[in-house]
């Protein structure tokens, strides 16, 4: 993850609850809260997506147009296939695009995956230099 985002993990230990709820990636001091339920592939994608919002957090000037989901989805496909192959990163766009109620994780999934990866990877890096300067 600091390989791909050129950001260093602003944490080294993270506290995770796992519970049967939504989960969410905490705010530094809080835990990170995970849903006991999911499938094991579930369960990993769900921790580095998580994860990647904690990362994220350091960012603090964005373009109005990128949310904390679109900001994450500059990188995160391209992340899962790193780690886990194409087919895992293919499953996980297709489980969260069924997640319906807080978010709208099918537009912004296909709004990212309209782009190339080295599209996403750009885009993400004018993120990375705005909050340089």
């Amino acid at each position: 993850m600091e390989r791909m985002t050129n950001l260093e993990f602003p944490e080294r230990n993270v506290k995770a609850e796992i519970y049967e709820g939504t989960s969410s990636s905490g705010r530094r001091g809080e835990p990170m809260r995970l849903r006991a339920s999911y499938s094991a592939s579930v369960k990993k994608g769900t921790l580095v997506h998580e994860l990647g919002h904690r990362m994220n957090a350091q960012l603090k000037k964005r373009p109005p147009d990128l949310d904390e989901h679109r900001l994450l989805f500059l990188y995160l496909y391209d992340l899962w296939e790193n780690l886990y192959g194409k087919g895992f990163a293919d499953a996980e766009v297709a489980w969260e695009k069924t997640l319906k109620g807080r978010y709208d994780y099918d537009a912004a999934w296909n709004w990212a995956l309209a782009m190339t990866r080295e599209e996403r990877l750009a885009k993400f890096s004018e993120v990375l230099k705005a909050n340089r300067k």
